[in-house]
């Protein structure tokens, strides 16, 4: 189990590396660096309301992740899922700070507009709200890890649904980036089933 978690941490960083032909460093619990501006990927200019309304969205949908990673490192978990935590809480910090990058290069906002009918056609915002999230974060420790997986479970399964939104996007960066997304967090939603099932 845990040289298959080393393994979903490695490829979590090749997943936030993009194009680069760099190896990535090493997924630690306390990994949390970012790359610096003018080492994160470029994205072509060509773009499209899909392209920016996806990374708006994953935007957002990763930073409801973070808050959850960040729970789970203040926790008795046990060592097999704080790797994990720690692993995804790395990726999805690179991600966030790569689609700010973009957005911002493109001139456009990098947070999704709060008006539920402008996102009515996907399904709406993410749906992993604060209510979970206090709730989890009020979970007792002997429940707080089954209660961490099953919530992040979906939080992370809704992540794979959201790539859909690239479909219409014209930006081969965005896309790209929108297909990693949905395998990397198609490979976390099987290993976290696993760990639920023992």
């Amino acid at each position: 189990m845990r040289r298959a978690l080393f393994a979903a941490a490695a490829a979590a960083l090749l997943l936030a590396a993009g194009c680069s032909t760099e190896p990535p460093a090493p997924a630690t619990p306390s990994a949390g660096a970012v790359p610096a501006a003018d080492t994160l990927p470029a994205a072509d200019a060509e773009h499209n309301s899909a392209d920016v309304m996806f990374l708006q969205m994953m935007i957002a949908h990763d930073g409801q992740g973070l808050e959850l990673t960040g729970l789970a490192a203040d926790r008795t978990v046990s060592e097999e899922v704080r790797l994990l935590a720690a692993a995804i809480d790395t990726t999805q910090r690179e991600e966030v700070k790569i689609m700010q990058s973009w957005l911002t290069g493109w001139k456009e906002a990098t947070t999704a507009s709060q008006d539920m009918s402008a996102h009515a056609s996907h399904g709406g915002l993410p749906a992993t709200g604060p209510e979970q999230i206090d709730a989890l974060r009020n979970t007792s420790d002997a429940d707080f890890e089954a209660t961490f997986l099953n919530l992040l479970t979906g939080h992370q399964n809704s992540a794979v649904e959201l790539t859909n939104l690239a479909a219409d996007g014209v930006n081969p960066q965005t896309k790209d980036l929108a297909e990693r997304i949905k395998q990397s967090r198609a490979d976390q939603v099987a290993q976290m089933l696993r760990m639920i099932g023992g």
